[in-house]
């Protein structure tokens, strides 16, 4: 078993970003032997001429003291070249594709700064070290055929397919003898160039890794859809109507938006709607300039076509239904009556939230639909985030797709929200994340002054980024607490933004219920000392699970005690 550094458990490999680096991490340390020093995502300055120094990166480096130095470079998925303007493409799973570096030139030049760098050290220069073997390949570990990449700049001698990773000890000898070829003077590296090598590369130091480090780690990880919701996702195809349930951090967002995209990328015209309007904005924001795909939610829905198809239609609903709910019920109105009007219609519907999406509004969604018995309509719900209504029966009669796993938060923060939870079972994520803080003080200044401080520690100390911070009130009085804030002061490097989501270098200020159907890496939960923890349930949940890495409690004595119940925290 080789020697690698960094050195990975199970635990750590998980939180590697590429799956294609986990495989060859885990076939060259199990391939290789002892003696053998492999390193892993070796960061270089290229230095030229020309252009200056450039960042590098080398994703694997043998040193192997009795035959030389490899860099191998390595790409999952597919891969496209381009021999017009000698561009490299990567294909994912949805067959899209993405600009890469041409990976053989990549390993060449750190192949080629490696050996400027070792010849710099004192000990190897021109009366030193003797000439070694140093040559590059590339892997690509998802493909099973790379006769397709052959060419005279890339001999097959320097490809790696997927059958390295079942005799990787074997690949990397026939690489080193393709390059040894030749170089008859070339002599091992003995233990004194893996001494001075490891000097070099590989000598210790201790720097706190901060915690935006750990939360984009930890990101990584919980943006990929699991097995289980994959199915979910793949059984669309056969289901022209369904209702998909699932509890917060289950993916059901990220699945409405997937699905959305891959009808309207079929050419089928598509809606995807919600009910909360700032969970709106970011899924207009995500699906921007995609053809066939509108994304809004149900009350902009509504004010569009009545614009579209003449105003006097919310006049009618107002004659309709006098004195009744503008937004429950004589909108929802006004929108059927447009679908008498006009012609236009969608294929496909894709609702998010719809637990919040009263009786009322099936009516209006369903007349938009091209075809009521062949179109497409797909409803995502949690039971347990009607925070704006009870909404009844959905017009799918099917018993409703289950997501079961959370994929958003941490451990910590899943034990604490579910609390609060009343439905299926949800199953934890596998990271453990840290315990939540609490943050308690009495009078809203002083705890205004607490968030302050606490925000101003991630941004410098922890290196946060300010898009990951937000601070969610649930208050009866939102704006006294808004006004402590102002009072406070802004924390460094940053201003406050109340309300107003994506403001350049600032810290979004919001209330609870406008901020459900988003996350965010860090939560800073401010509660009332008036606010009925019994009463508010629903709410709480939805404040606690918007958590995805980070969550902080801020409050006086008895509220913070009363949410973290049972569970450990630090204060």
């Amino acid at each position: 078993m080789a020697r690698m550094i960094p050195e990975l458990n199970e635990s750590a490999l998980n939180l590697v970003p590429s799956a294609a680096e986990c495989s060859v991490y885990c076939s060259l340390r199990d391939g290789l032997k002892s003696d053998v020093l492999v390193l892993h995502s070796l960061e270089l300055v290229v230095n030229s001429a020309n252009d200056g120094p450039k960042d590098a990166e080398a994703d694997f480096v043998i040193f192997d003291p009795n035959r030389g130095i490899l860099v191998i470079e390595v790409k999952g998925g597919g891969v496209k070249f381009d021999a017009n303007d000698r561009q490299w493409w990567s294909i994912d799973r949805y067959k899209n594709l993405h600009s890469i570096k041409d990976p053989f030139r990549q390993a060449k030049n750190a192949k080629h700064e490696i050996l400027r760098n070792l010849k710099a050290e004192k000990g190897w220069g021109a009366t030193g070290m003797p000439r070694i073997t140093i040559g590059h390949a590339a892997v690509f570990p998802d493909l099973p055929d790379i006769s397709a990449l052959i060419s005279p700049d890339r001999p097959i001698e320097i490809i790696g397919s997927r059958a390295v990773l079942n005799d990787t000890s074997d690949w990397v000898s026939k690489v080193f003898e393709f390059w040894s070829k030749g170089s008859y003077q070339a002599q091992p590296l003995g233990q004194r160039g893996m001494r001075i090598i490891e000097s070099l590369y590989c000598h210790s130091i201790r720097v706190d890794v901060p915690l935006a480090l750990t939360i984009d780690q930890e990101f990584r990880r919980q943006i990929e859809l699991t097995e289980r919701q994959a199915r979910v996702l793949r059984s669309f195809r056969y289901r022209k109507r369904a209702a998909v349930s699932g509890g917060a951090g289950t993916g059901k967002t990220l699945l409405a938006l997937q699905h959305a995209k891959l009808l309207a990328s079929q050419g089928i015209k598509t809606l995807l709607v919600c009910y909360n309007r700032a969970l709106a904005d970011f899924l207009k924001r995500e699906t921007q300039g995609l053809e066939n795909l509108h994304a809004l939610s149900f009350h902009q829905l509504c004010d569009w076509r009545i614009k579209v198809t003449g105003q006097y239609l919310l006049e009618e609903a107002k004659q309709a239904y006098p004195g009744s709910s503008l937004f429950d019920l004589q909108m929802p109105y006004a929108l059927s009556r447009s679908t008498e009007l006009d012609k236009f219609r969608y294929q496909a519907i894709v609702v998010d939230e719809g637990q919040d999406f009263g009786d009322e509004y099936w009516l209006p969604i369903e007349l938009l639909l091209d075809d009521e018995e062949d179109a497409y309509l797909y409803i995502f719900f949690d039971p347990n985030q009607a925070v704006y209504r009870n909404a009844s029966t959905f017009p799918i009669q099917d018993p409703p797709l289950l997501l079961i796993e959370n994929c958003r938060n941490t451990k910590n923060i899943h034990e604490l929200a579910y609390q609060y939870y009343i439905g299926d079972e949800v199953d934890p994520p596998d990271i453990e994340g840290a315990p939540h803080e609490i943050l308690e003080a009495s009078g809203l200044n002083n705890q205004a002054k607490l968030i302050k401080d606490k925000v101003s520690e991630l941004i410098t100390k922890e290196q946060v980024a300010l898009h990951d911070v937000v601070v969610l009130v649930l208050a009866n009085q939102k704006d006294h607490y808004y006004q402590a804030l102002q009072v406070a002061g802004c924390p460094s490097g940053s201003n406050w933004s109340f309300e107003s989501l994506w403001q350049p270098k600032t810290i979004l200020v919001d209330t609870v219920k406008r901020f459900k159907g988003l996350e965010s890496a860090i939560v800073l939960f401010w509660i009332g000392d008036q606010i009925d923890i019994e009463a508010n349930k629903e709410l709480i949940y939805v404040a606690l699970s918007r958590a995805r890495s980070r969550l902080f409690l801020v409050g006086d004595i008895v509220k913070t005690s009363q949410l973290a119940r049972k569970h450990g925290c630090s204060r």
